[in-house]
């Protein structure tokens, strides 16, 4: 690890008081998680990055047993007596986060055990470059998507156009218009397929303005009430009041929360509930978001599915293009912001996409 190798004890002068003689202030900085713990292995103090991964106030940590938050833990490893490097599926507040950890022993000047400091990171963000590796493979397939594209377009055109003037020269009561009818209805899926494609290759370029997500939502939402109600899916909303303006492109954050709504409205069949939430996460030292999130009641996203949702050309319905959560991803990176999934512990998902404040994303032209 980048911070200490547990073959290095922590050194600190033996004061009283929660986490003694820590720099609170340099390790809330950090982007490692580092929790404290005293010689009965309960936690001291939990710097501000675990409130970033799982949405819990470090404080109310404090107090609890260190085996409660790293599940599985022996005693001999959460004294840092062991060198081993461990992972852990940490959960709270409905989000999970899987730490790649270690622990070492805190020390007096004069060699006292006063307790241990458990140093880890995040396994998703310190696999080498795998993320990156996703991105090169995605923009690839792109290059490679709007290539086949454009030369499908071209001859497809001239197809149906012919289907039109044969079918134009057949009379209308000859059933073989409605084998022709039947052509074109399938090469109009082709057609939106295409441009599928070509949004998931070329995205359009956003101006973003300053504006309310809110705004943006409840148009969405207007434009889709009639699906929800032939659906029997019932909306529920819930905003933060006073919710902050953030840089976005009002016509492509819609087709964002468009496609997450169907995506919802598809996976209740029989009817059901989409919750739908607007929340601020601020953070001490570091960026702070904007969430809208999108809960409903299905049957929520299959195991062997979950990595792959957000792959161009994945999809688990039969008359799906699998490009709509490709392409919402593309277009919220494009925000500098981020869109997440997970199954809920009552059944069904929750889709999250968050956007960055304007103090923590810069100045936009």
């Amino acid at each position: 690890m980048a911070a200490k190798t547990a073959s290095e004890d922590v050194v600190v002068p033996a004061e009283e008081g929660a986490a003694p003689g820590l720099p609170t202030q340099v390790l809330d900085a950090l982007d490692q998680v580092v929790v404290a713990l005293d010689k009965d292995r309960r936690i001291l103090y939990a710097n501000r990055r675990i409130e970033e991964l799982l949405g819990v106030p470090p404080e109310s940590l404090v107090g609890q047993p260190a085996k409660d938050l790293f599940q599985g833990s022996d005693a001999r490893w959460l004294r840092g007596a062991s060198s081993e490097t461990r992972e852990f599926r940490v959960e709270a507040e409905g989000r999970e986060v899987t730490l790649k950890a270690e622990a070492v022993q805190m020390r007096t000047e004069s060699g006292e055990v006063l307790g241990s400091v458990v140093i880890a990171d995040p396994v998703a963000e310190t696999e080498d470059g795998e993320f990156q590796k996703k991105i090169d493979r995605l923009v690839s397939l792109g290059e490679l998507s709007a290539y086949v594209a454009h030369e499908i377009r071209n001859p497809l055109t001239g197809i149906r156009t012919t289907v039109q003037f044969v079918s134009s020269k057949l009379k209308p009561n000859d059933s073989r218009r409605e084998d022709l009818d039947d052509v074109i209805k399938e090469l109009d899926r082709i057609e939106q397929i295409i441009t599928g494609l070509l949004l998931f290759a070329r995205p359009q370029s956003g101006r973003p303005l300053l504006l309310s997500v809110a705004d943006v939502l409840e148009k969405t939402l207007a434009g889709i009430e009639l699906q929800l109600k032939d659906q029997a899916v019932t909306v529920e909303s819930e905003s933060a009041a006073d919710l902050p303006e953030v840089w976005i492109d009002a016509d492509l954050v819609q087709q964002v929360f468009l496609n997450l709504c169907l995506n919802a409205i598809q996976a209740m069949p029989q009817g059901g509930v989409l919750a739908v939430t607007t929340a601020v996460r601020r953070y001490r030292t570091r960026r702070s978001f904007v969430d809208v999130s999108f809960a409903d009641t299905g049957k929520g996203i299959p195991k062997e599915a979950m990595e792959k949702i957000f792959d161009p050309f994945f999809t688990t319905r039969s008359m799906g293009t699998g490009l709509g959560l490709s392409i919402s991803l593309q277009i919220v990176r494009d925000h500098g912001g981020v869109i997440t999934a997970k199954n809920n512990a009552q059944g069904g998902a929750t889709f999250r996409v968050s956007f960055p404040l304007p103090a923590d994303s810069g100045e936009k032209s």
